[in-house]
């Protein structure tokens, strides 16, 4: 029986970036809104017979609005994950629908919170919903369109190998072991303690590690999505430093804030390379969150894994259900 997950963060895109930059805001009955057209997408394209439907707790009732006068045919349930408010309830939720054996997750969130569902879903194909303040990872897509993309995989209606792709991460090494990972950028600030966590001051960052480099997206990894590419065009990960003396370009790192940045030693990554982290003492910013305080006799390092979480092209999933007939409903016998 396939399980699809969702896992809604209400804390998504409400960090302090809202009060310093133009960053709109998505409440949690928006939130509540999107869900409960990704339980119509499901309900309207999966199997009801088969398919169900598993949703993380949390405090701000989204489930409950989605779900109130909503009658659909797939049985939903709540997880038994721990509901604590923290951002560790999504990488709880996403552990328990790994070990269930889900088909495909859900996710409402930014950068941070797939982050946290990367952490603990192992394999499971992930449909990305973008509520948060800088977003890269996840796209901005429809809840319905969503619903029914995760649908046709979890039924694999549609190959996966062509509905879905394998992202990159960066991985965090302390004494040369794994310890946390990023899926978008790693940032060394000069910040000692973790605080409010999100980074906004250009002027407070130092090296800058991201696994893709693309223009068009805001936040940090917009830095190397304003370099030109490297030799041969292929734009992957990269590792550069931030401060006076470098060449300059214009990034927006945020919504509303586009600003020079003074880049040097730029550096562009193949899978399984290494940065070493060398400026101390500070922190470290995992996705625009600062986690990870850095000593003076800290060996930290970060490395370019190609093996990250899978993503679903929702886009591209409707196309091949389409093109397959998948949409077609068969005629009734006359009467």
């Amino acid at each position: 029986m396939p399980l699809i997950g969702i896992i809604p963060n209400p804390s998504s895109g409400k960090d302090i970036r809202r009060l310093v930059v133009d960053a709109d805001g998505i409440d949690n009955l928006h939130k509540a809104n999107i869900v409960r057209r990704v339980l119509r997408g499901i309900a309207a394209t999966a199997d009801a017979a088969t398919t169900s439907v598993a949703v993380m707790p949390e405090m701000a009732d989204i489930r409950r609005r989605a779900l109130d006068g909503l009658d659909l045919p797939v049985p939903i349930e709540v997880l038994d994950s721990p509901c604590h408010g923290l951002a560790e309830d999504s990488l709880a939720a996403a552990r328990e629908l790994a070990d269930r054996g889900a088909a495909a997750i859900i996710v409402l969130g930014g950068d941070g919170t797939h982050r946290m569902v990367a952490k603990g879903c192992q394999d499971v194909p992930l449909v990305p919903i973008s509520t948060g303040t800088n977003n890269v990872w996840p796209r901005r897509n429809e809840g319905t369109l969503a619903g029914m993309a995760a649908a046709l995989v979890a039924d694999k209606r549609v190959p996966l190998e062509s509905a879905c792709h394998r992202t990159p991460r960066l991985d965090v090494l302390r004494d040369g072991q794994p310890v946390d990972m990023a899926l978008v950028d790693v940032a060394v600030c000069d910040i000692p303690v973790p605080g409010a966590r999100a980074v906004w001051d250009i002027d407070r960052i130092h090296q800058l590690v991201l696994s893709m480099a693309h223009p068009g997206v805001l936040g940090l990894s917009a830095i190397g999505g304003s370099l030109p590419p490297p030799p041969g065009g292929k734009r992957c990960g990269l590792a550069l430093e931030i401060g006076p003396g470098g060449q300059e370009v214009l990034a927006p790192i945020a919504p509303g804030l586009v600003v020079p940045v003074a880049v040097n030693n730029v550096r562009w990554l193949e899978p399984g390379e290494t940065i070493a982290i060398t400026y101390r003492p500070g922190t470290l910013a995992l996705d625009g969150e600062r986690e990870t305080t850095v000593g003076n006799d800290d060996d930290l390092a970060v490395r370019l894994n190609e093996h990250g979480p899978t993503m679903v092209n929702v886009d591209r999933t409707l196309e091949l259900a389409a093109d397959s007939g998948s949409f077609i409903i068969p005629a009734r016998p006359p009467a």
